[in-house]
C-alpha cells in the first residue's frame, strides 16, 4: 500500500525536481496553508469581538456605587460588553466599572432591576445565592424559573 509520506518522499528524493525548485515548492506549501489558515480565521471570527447583533436592541441596568450619586439607568447589552472587552484588566477580580453618565466616576455596575418591589440593585449583592436575588423583597426571577412546574421561557 502506498502512503502519502511514501509517495511524498519517492517524489522528492528522486532526480524528478531540481533542489532548489524543492525548496520554491516547500515554501511555496507553507506560506498557502498559512494563508489558508488565515483566510478561515477571518471568515469564521464572531464580528464585534464575539457579542451577538441582537445586543444592540436589548437592555441592561447599570447603577453608580458612587453614594453621592447612585444613579441607575439602563444601557444596551452591547454598549456594556464592549466597554467590559475595552476595558478588560486580568487583576481585576469582577468586571472592570463603566463611567457613570450622571457623575463621571468610573463606578457603574451591572445590576437587576426586582420584577416585584422595583428596586435596582448590583448583580450578586447576596454571596452564594442566585445574582438576581432581591436584598429588598428576596424575589428571584432565576430561582422561580428553576422551580419544578415553572413555566419555561424557551431559551
Amino acid at each position: 500500500m502506498v502512503t502519502a509520506k511514501r509517495l511524498l518522499t519517492s517524489f522528492f528524493r528522486s532526480g524528478w525536481m531540481e533542489e532548489p525548485v524543492k525548496k520554491k515548492v516547500i515554501v511555496g506549501a507553507i506560506v498557502g496553508c498559512l494563508v489558508l489558515a488565515a483566510g478561515i480565521t477571518y471568515v469564521t471570527r464572531s464580528p464585534a469581538g464575539g457579542i451577538p447583533k441582537s445586543f444592540a436592541k436589548e437592555l441592561t441596568w447599570v447603577k453608580c456605587r458612587n453614594p453621592e450619586c447612585e444613579a441607575e439607568y439602563q444601557v444596551t447589552k452591547k454598549e456594556y460588553f464592549q466597554y467590559q472587552e475595552e476595558h478588560y484588566d486580568p487583576r481585576l477580580a469582577g468586571a472592570p466599572p463603566m463611567v457613570c453618565q450622571q457623575c463621571g466616576a468610573e463606578s457603574v455596575y451591572r445590576a437587576v432591576k426586582c420584577e416585584k418591589c422595583g428596586l435596582v440593585f448590583e448583580m450578586g449583592t447576596i454571596p452564594g445565592d442566585y445574582n438576581d436575588r432581591c436584598p429588598k423583597c428576596r424575589y428571584s426571577k432565576l430561582e422561580t424559573e428553576k422551580k419544578p412546574g415553572a413555566a419555561s421561557s424557551g431559551g
